[in-house]
């Protein structure tokens, strides 16, 4: 099956390749062209740029950059820096290098036509930075563009052309929007002392914090989620005593119930109850809203009440629907309600509660919906009931999840079920098929348990749909985390050797990125199954690789021939040594040679390979205590080895280097495997008479 890739990616992929290894690279309208086809999609899709995408498209773009403005496309940066607004997961530095180079290129392609920048970059960057985790930066670009308009005003001034009051007004407004996605950039990044910094800078550019309830939430809403009781509850204070602005939007309102839930769970979780119960009394002086009932009900429940009170509690607010004249505006416990109590129920791990309040419902004809499935699927995942989350899993098929909302979840179902051993496969292959169906997304632990699953059946052509079909769309984490359990399977004894070589086969294949340590690894295990053929393939694509923290090294080498000797595979011996002769990226030393003089005494070539003790004398480095010891080994079984092993004793001799124990021992084992009883005979007198004991030369 061919890859899954996004439009462009593959011809940004190659640009890259090509580009590492010097080539001759593509022209650049194919590789504009990619550009503009990966981020259109992306932006029409919604999906987040991941960080390997996002390198990709970094060095695209620099390419294009160093050609001409003229081959990049205004429209394909704006659609770029769209997509960037998306929150992926793990921001990385290729995200935010992205995103400023998107910047400083259209501001030099309105440059070169003589224009000003448009006026969506600045609000495009500061959303995308934000998202990015760059948040610092994205303040930055704030600062320079008010410095920047406030030189173009003085500027106007000097010429007479000075602007009406009005229009820097309604700047200073739109500004406010800016510096707030600010405040929740740094709220998202848990950065109390740039916040705080943040509202300074507003204050000095002439903002009034106090009048801005939506700047006060923010601030209640980081607070609360750090459990700082003292600061949540003061802003939030300042946020309802500010009047209520005849603009306030929804987006507001929804900030406020949210401030509001937030701080009754902290008043739960921390059982400072005085808070909440002051935020119950607010909202029950007029008609509470339909959120405000839940709140309620959620706040009993935390506090204390049964699930038979709540329900007494939901008549109260059905019957305080009398003094609403409208019908249509009267509040109703509905599935929202049970939903809200269901998670309560779950934040503290207790399932039979949660399973209460769904059967509450059921008695009020509030049935289920897919919200209430999934999280029922996850409590009981939770205490491990496969077979029940897997009951909640049928009804939810009947339920409308067009926006996904489940995917995580099913994801789980998916990874439990495959760990739990008892699942038979074709109902774990029922569940995956109907999240494959709707093209959702596949988690990494989700990929890396069917994959196994597969592997254990021996469903070649299935492992690699699957990883085709996923693994280009992960992160490079989300990517390390599929890969490492493909290595761990081929290194896990349990695993049979054939089933290891397939699982390295989908490794080389579609993880590119995999380094020189696993890859090392992996041809180590295969010496240590005594396949030598399949370490030395191993070996070979390493060496041809040309990734820099991919390819063989000169300790790769010795490691190789390290293996080889341990199996005494001459034929191996002869095929790398032959490789090691072409690289010309190795520069051999001792530790190398030392592992040739091993790998070819082992090999029953020990004249060949005293040669490699005549290399390292020659070399500018010399040999070590451990070269010597393994040449007078090769001498012990190379024919008439003890001349040999007599002509290295001169020159140590000479050299005055200290003869301990174990250097007499080497040597007298490098005589007497040649049969030379005599010189040995004085080499043990010698050594005597020098008080040297030898407990072993054999």
């Amino acid at each position: 099956m061919e890859a899954n890739i996004d439009p462009g990616l593959e011809e940004m992929m190659q640009y890259a390749k090509m580009e590492r290894l010097n080539a001759r690279l593509p022209p650049p309208d194919q590789v504009q062209k990619a550009f503009t086809d990966f981020f259109q999609h992306r932006r029409n899709t919604g999906q987040p740029v991941e960080d390997v995408q996002a390198q990709y498209a970094l060095q695209a773009l620099t390419y294009l950059c160093r050609q001409k403005v003229a081959h990049i496309s205004e429209t394909a940066l704006r659609s770029a820096m769209t997509a960037l607004r998306v929150r992926v997961r793990q921001p990385s530095s290729a995200h935010t290098q992205l995103v400023v180079a998107i910047y400083d290129t259209v501001r030099a392609i309105r440059q070169h036509k003589r224009m000003l920048p448009p006026g969506w970059l600045l609000t495009e960057t500061i959303h995308a930075l934000c998202s990015q985790r760059s948040t610092m930066l994205a303040r930055e670009y704030l600062v320079n563009s008010i410095k920047e308009q406030s030189r173009d005003q003085g500027k106007a001034i000097d010429n007479k052309h000075d602007g009406p009051e009005e229009s820097r007004l309604t700047t200073h407004n739109m500004r406010l929007g800016h510096w707030v996605r600010v405040l929740e950039g740094f709220n998202e990044e848990g950065n109390a002392h740039e916040l705080h910094h943040t509202l300074e800078m507003m204050e000095e550019h002439g903002y009034e914090i106090e009048s801005r309830p939506a700047i006060s939430l923010i601030m209640a809403e980081f607070f609360s989620a750090r459990d700082d009781m003292h600061s949540a509850r003061t802003w939030y204070e300042r946020a309802i005593q500010c009047p209520r602005e005849p603009s306030e939007n929804s987006t507001t309102t929804a900030a406020r119930d949210r401030v509001q839930q937030s701080l009754l769970r902290l008043c739960m979780r921390t059982s400072q109850l005085e808070l909440g119960q002051s935020i119950i009394r607010d909202i029950t002086k007029s008609i509470p809203s339909k959120h405000q009932w839940d709140l309620i009900f959620e706040w009993a429940a935390g506090t204390g009440k049964g699930v038979d009170e709540v329900d007494r509690m939901m008549g109260v607010m059905e019957k305080a629907n009398e003094q609403i004249a409208d019908k249509e505006q009267w509040r109703l416990p509905d599935i929202e309600t049970i939903n809200c109590l269901v998670e309560l129920a779950i934040s503290r791990k207790d399932p039979y509660m949660a399973e209460r309040f769904i059967a509450l419902g059921r008695k009020r004809n509030i049935q289920p919906d897919a919200r209430t499935l999934v999280l029922q699927i996850d409590y009981r995942l939770s205490v491990e009931d496969v077979d029940g989350a897997l009951v909640a899993y049928k009804h939810l098929q009947t339920e409308d999840v067009s926006d996904n909302q489940d995917v995580t979840t099913v994801n789980r179902l998916i990874c439990s079920m495959c760990a739990s051993g008892r699942q038979d496969f074709d109902s774990i292959m029922n569940v995956a098929a109907d999240l494959s169906d709707r093209r959702a997304r596949f988690e990494p632990s989700t990929v890396s348990a069917l994959s196994l699953l597969h592997l254990s059946r021996n469903e070649l052509d299935d492992v690699a749909d699957l990883l085709n079909t996923h693994v280009h769309n992960f992160s490079a984490s989300e990517r390390a985390s599929v890969r490492q359990t493909f290595v761990d399977h081929c290194l896990n004894p349990s695993t049979s050797t054939a089933s290891a070589w397939d699982a390295y086969t989908m490794l080389k294949e579609l993880f590119d990125d995999m380094n020189r340590e696993q890859r090392t690894r992996l041809m180590n295990e295969f010496f240590r199954r005594e396949r030598a053929d399949m370490a030395v393939h191993v070996f070979s694509h390493m060496r041809t690789h040309t990734r820099a923290d991919a390819i063989s090294t000169v300790d790769t080498y010795v490691a190789c021939f390290k293996g080889i000797g341990s199996l005494q595979d001459a034929e191996s011996l002869e095929v790398v040594h032959n490789q090691m002769k072409l690289d010309y990226s190795i520069e051999p030393n001792t530790h190398l040679f030392n592992s040739l003089i091993v790998s070819f005494t082992a090999c029953n070539a020990p004249r060949r390979a005293l040669t490699f003790w005549n290399d390292i004398v020659a070399s500018r480095e010399g040999p070590t205590i451990s070269s010597i010891h393994l040449a007078f080994r090769a001498c012990e079984v190379a024919p008439w080895g003890d001349q040999k092993a007599q002509e290295i004793w001169q020159r140590l001799v000479r050299t005055g280097i200290e003869l301990d124990s174990a250097m007499w021992a080497s040597y007298a084992a490098g005589l007497v495997g040649n049969g030379d009883v005599q010189s040995t005979a004085r080499v043990l007198e010698e050594a005597y008479a020098g008080r040297v004991e030898i407990d072993t030369f054999m």
